[in-house]
């Protein structure tokens, strides 16, 4: 079931699951992403900014590109969604301050969130 907890031993078998895949493709996992770790005070200011401007947390894989000092090696991109779409916010001032959703004219997408440490 979507939206809660799993049990330790669930998660631990769906790891074990996934590396033992990934070995079976080829994937030296001992260079390969197993984790991304991001500091729960950061994370936790940007969810934060996030209420009220997005309803939903999309996980999406994604691969850093050539050129990129991490390339080749996976990571993952928080992005913020709002009533099924990438989540926006108002450019116009807010008196209360912080940043508000917005459906106009007024609008900018939200900036996902990827700034995680990879492990190993």
């Amino acid at each position: 079931m979507p939206n809660q907890p799993i049990p330790v031993d669930q998660a631990q078998e769906m790891i074990k699951t996934y590396t033992s895949y990934m070995q079976k493709l080829g994937v030296d996992m001992q260079k390969q992403t197993q984790s991304v770790s991001f500091k729960l005070p950061e994370l936790m200011a940007w969810l934060t900014k996030m209420t009220g401007i997005a309803d939903e947390l999309r996980i999406c894989m994604g691969d850093y590109p050539a050129g990129h000092p991490q390339a080749g090696r996976t990571t993952v991109i928080l992005w913020p969604y709002k009533n099924g779409q990438p989540a926006k916010y108002s450019t116009k001032p807010n008196p209360g301050g912080g940043e508000t959703d917005c459906d106009g004219d007024d609008c900018e997408e939200v900036d996902p969130y990827n700034d995680g440490q990879l492990l190993p």
